[in-house]
């Protein structure tokens, strides 16, 4: 693996929320209006860890980042995938009743959980916790691995001469 993942389970990432209705729904402000997903990447949806400066008016966020959480062997590693959804204070409470943040988790987890379009097998969530970032923005994280391979063989790469080939 020369890391190409990141680049991977990230795009992956960002096309399973950006085509999911109820995601998109639950990030307009009054849960009807579905907006152009592509006007939400880099706006309300960033494939990095994204905290907002100043605050001029109240959104939901979604922030996704890839980290390598061990190496288990020269042939496996563990990519976890990090995915912090938050919202203003004002933004919390859904006109239906509710959460925005639980339901937005569990629409992702819907969309994600399970997928075998990361790594080996199944991703599998791992853990959602508490996330406030910043005055009055409330949140979770969620953190889901996947066992994927850390090297491909054969790597291409010439043998030392120095080294025993028989």
């Amino acid at each position: 693996m020369q890391l190409d993942e990141f680049f991977d389970y990230k795009n992956r990432l960002m096309d399973d929320l950006l085509t999911s209705k109820r995601i998109i729904t639950l990030l307009s402000d009054d849960c009807k209006t579905i907006r152009s997903p592509e006007s939400l990447v880099y706006s309300q949806v960033f494939p990095y860890e994204y905290i907002p400066e100043t605050v001029t008016h109240g959104h939901t966020f979604i922030c996704c980042e890839v980290e390598i959480q061990r190496v288990s062997s020269k042939t496996y590693l563990t990519p976890a995938l990090y995915v912090w959804v938050f919202t203003h204070k004002s933004k919390i409470r859904l006109p239906e009743g509710g959460v925005r943040t639980d339901k937005l988790c569990s629409e992702i987890a819907k969309a994600i959980n399970g997928s075998r379009f990361y790594g080996l097998g199944e991703l599998d969530l791992y853990s959602v916790k508490r996330f406030a970032p910043i005055t009055d923005y409330q949140g979770k994280v969620m953190m889901f691995q996947a066992t994927d391979f850390n090297r491909f063989s054969p790597s291409g790469k010439p043998i030392p001469s120095n080294r025993k080939t028989g």
